[in-house]
């Protein structure tokens, strides 16, 4: 693959980050990264989602028919749901990715802009 400045992919490229927007979008959606939280355990029945994360029938419905068409998601033999292997192997990311937004969080806004940093861009209103 080839590689622009600092190993970044180059826009449009095989790989570019259109996959990940569109997961972020996936799981950006309400109730689904609860959803996915919530089957980091054992499977769940669908009432017992529903009734822990207070979500709507339709709506959850909805989410893990995504999850599911996303192959996050599953149905087991006992028609309860639970994570694929492809939804645990993002596990691992979404934690890696949790820890960061901990301490990005714990950050003040002064600390969140390098010294020395415009307030704005060139061209930007304000």
């Amino acid at each position: 693959m080839v590689r622009g400045a600092r190993g970044q992919r180059p826009p449009g490229a095989a790989g570019d980050w259109t996959s990940l927007k569109a997961l972020v979008d996936l799981l950006g959606r309400r109730h689904s990264l609860a959803v996915v939280e919530l089957l980091r355990g054992p499977a769940q029945p669908f009432r017992s989602i529903a009734t822990r994360l207070g979500a709507p029938d339709t709506q959850l419905s909805q989410r893990l028919r995504e999850l599911r068409e996303a192959g996050l998601v599953e149905v087991d033999e006992a028609g309860d749901y639970r994570l694929t292997s492809t939804g645990r192997r993002m596990l691992d990311d979404l934690e890696r990715l949790a820890n960061f937004a901990d301490g990005w969080a714990q950050l003040t806004p002064r600390q969140r802009m390098p010294r020395g940093a415009a307030d704005r861009g060139r061209g930007e209103g304000g």
